[in-house]
């Protein structure tokens, strides 16, 4: 019946919100009963955001439980209740589940409890805000002290995947990984895959180049909101920083980067030659003039990238087109290009129409073999047209 599949089940996945008739020990028992589980969570994430001091802290009505159901099933197993639970599960001994994932949302982690009762885990993800009247139970600086302490090292050893979102995505003047602790977060982390920081740098720009070297097995590094420092245009290339594994590099809704480092394409052609997706994107392109066809050439480089998101310099681009289309045309394995316009010359919401249906027809002519799709974040209104709400053509297949 439905209790046998859910003790087969792998995956659990529970919306709880506005529900006060609703605890954390309604669902402890299920978590501990589902021995094959491997990944659950209640949609932490989508809880309320406090965008102020005056905001009612603690009455949001949602629920933040993934963790704090973890930790009272350890201590339901310490306490040895009589239920027979599976797979010896009951008993002296530690309580040692199946995850392999789990999300850490607005609670404090304690990284032995994931060691000693979840062994197998790889994948953490962390997202927390600061609080306003911070508590015993959250601290202003927990996050500083775990990581300095044995048991955060032991735990990153064996992740694969981390996902970190700071204070400093949802609120300025909060904590945001500053220089000082990047080094111990990520001293342990060499066998990472996938890192993801939002909200990084706020308080000094996160050193991308070092990162790369402190985990040689990542494949998919994404960051955003978050500033970045890369090495100086005429500095020399060390080629112990050069990073051949990674896969998938995301650079999004940041813009002092961008607009301060004039070689970010040569440094990423550079250090991260083996890339097969690429996106760069700002937060607003009313504030960024764009890449120019030279900044682009350099991306050329790249000989496996199949996949570009990034934003034309509509100044450059428009006074000298031929050279756009040959830019494009050198990229060896593109065929996924999505386009946004920088602010120049921008004078109405219909110009980066006219820019994409140009260089689609342009494409289309000299026989290039690119996927042509507009940023829908940054040009929402190239995907309804004024008239009859269809999709433009360069959309159309």
């Amino acid at each position: 019946g439905i209790l046998r599949i859910l003790q087969l089940s792998e995956t659990l996945h529970i919306g709880i919100f506005k529900h006060p008739g609703f605890s954390k020990e309604h669902v402890t028992k299920l978590v501990r009963f589902m021995e094959n589980l491997k990944e659950f969570s209640f949609l932490d994430s989508d809880r309320m955001i406090a965008t102020s001091p005056w905001q009612e802290i603690g009455n949001r009505g949602d629920k933040v439980l993934s963790y704090s159901v973890f930790k009272l099933a350890i201590k339901q197993h310490e306490m040895k209740d009589r239920q027979p639970w599976p797979s010896g599960r009951i008993g002296p001994e530690l309580l040692a589940t199946n995850l392999r994932k789990i999300s850490v949302i607005d609670r404090v982690l304690k990284p032995h409890y994931l060691l000693e009762s979840a062994p197998k885990l790889t994948q953490l993800k962390l997202d927390w805000q600061e609080t306003f009247r911070p508590s015993a139970e959250m601290p202003a600086d927990w996050f500083k002290d775990m990581i300095r302490r044995p048991s955060w090292s032991a735990l990153a050893k064996k992740l694969k995947a981390l996902s970190i979102t700071f204070p400093a995505a949802y609120m300025p003047n909060t904590y945001s990984l500053p220089p000082q602790d990047f080094s111990l977060l990520m001293a342990d982390l060499q066998n990472l895959t996938h890192l993801e920081l939002i909200g990084a740098g706020m308080n000094g720009p996160f050193p991308l180049v070092p990162t790369l070297r402190l985990c040689p097995e990542l494949k998919e590094l994404l960051l955003e909101k978050s500033p970045i420092h890369v090495p100086g245009q005429y500095e020399a290339v060390r080629d112990e920083y050069i990073h051949r594994n990674l896969k998938k590099f995301h650079l999004v809704d940041e813009l002092s980067s961008l607009t301060f480092h004039k070689h970010l394409t040569s440094v990423i052609a550079t250090y991260m030659p083996g890339l097969t997706e690429l996106e760069i994107m700002p937060k607003n392109v009313r504030e960024f003039s764009g890449f120019s066809c030279k900044q682009l050439m350099e991306l050329t480089r790249l000989k496996d990238l199949t996949r570009l998101g990034i934003t034309f310099s509509t100044s450059d681009c428009t006074s000298n087109m031929p050279a756009l289309i040959y830019t494009l045309k050198e990229f060896q394995s593109l065929r996924h290009l999505v386009v946004s316009w920088g602010c120049d010359q921008m004078t109405s919401q219909q110009y980066p129409h006219h820019l994409m249906t140009w260089l689609h027809t342009a494409l289309r002519a000299t026989n290039a073999n690119i996927g042509l799709q507009p940023s829908i974040k940054h040009h929402q209104q190239e995907y309804l047209s004024s008239e009859n709400y269809c999709l433009p053509s360069f959309l159309v297949l």
